[in-house]
């Protein structure tokens, strides 16, 4: 019996948990400026990198129009090779990318998935999430969750936020990291 009061407890402490992510992921996909995601975050962990100014620009993909244009419809995919650029103009990253559109959300938007591993010289990170498509595309800002696998980044979470300026061509964009509350015991 008191085993399944704690374990009713804990799925109920897990779900509440799931429901936090939730809102919050929701939050940020809905249109949530930088400025503001910015000023929330400013006042994070000692040991946080923020990498603004960034500029990408698409150098090659292959897309797979299924169900009709990508990414208009149900069922597109694309791959793509990015190149990532400070304010300065200096190539700092490698962006390899994946999308699909799995579905459309309640609003008539295009949800899209992305899954990238962006390569520095000192490190490397993956960023995955689900966005609105149909928002980026005119201009919102949007943003996917970001881990730190290599390097100097491993053991950090946070944000890759992305400003489509010009479909299938290129992106202003800045990606905010700190250290994971239990960064040590990822060694």
């Amino acid at each position: 019996m008191a085993f399944r009061m704690r374990t009713r407890a804990m799925l109920g402490t897990f779900m509440a948990g799931v429901v936090v992510v939730t809102l919050s992921a929701a939050q940020g996909a809905a249109g949530e400026s930088a400025g503001e995601s910015a000023h929330r975050t400013s006042g994070r962990a000692k040991g946080c990198i923020a990498m603004k100014g960034l500029k990408e620009e698409i150098v090659d993909g292959s897309m797979r129009d299924l169900g009709g244009r990508y990414p208009y419809n149900v069922g597109g995919s694309a791959t793509y090779f990015d190149r990532l650029t400070n304010a300065d103009g200096k190539k700092i990253a490698t962006v390899y990318g994946r999308a699909n559109v799995p579905s459309r959300l309640d609003d008539g938007d295009m949800a899209e998935y992305s899954d990238e591993r962006i390569e520095f010289s000192d490190g490397a990170i993956e960023a995955q999430g689900i966005y609105d498509i149909t928002k980026a595309e005119k201009g919102d800002w949007q943003y996917l969750p970001v881990i730190g696998i290599e390097g100097r980044y491993r053991g950090m979470l946070g944000k890759r936020h992305f400003q489509i300026t010009k479909m299938g061509k290129s992106l202003n964009g800045w990606i905010e990291l700190c250290p994971a509350k239990s960064s040590d015991s990822v060694d």
